[in-house]
């Protein structure tokens, strides 16, 4: 799990475990509040979208990095 949370560099990902959190907490509080109403529940469009936009921040970082984890600024 460790490794996730790592870039190449070794230096731990603020972003990854972000994402991570946001994942689990949202999945603990669905499974409680779905239990608890003997049924499933939706998970609001907000929730979503933050857990997507963290998704994709992740996603655009790495893609504006060059070779070398520099910022590549064209």
């Amino acid at each position: 799990m460790i490794g996730f949370l790592q870039e190449k560099e070794g230096v731990l990902s603020s972003t990854r475990l972000a994402f991570i959190l946001w994942v689990a907490a949202v999945l603990i509080v669905w499974v409680v509040v779905s239990v608890k109403a003997l049924a499933l529940q939706a998970i609001p469009e907000s929730v979503i979208i933050v857990i997507f936009t963290l998704m994709t921040g992740k996603v655009i970082q790495k893609f504006g990095e060059g070779k070398n984890g520099k910022v590549n600024n064209g």
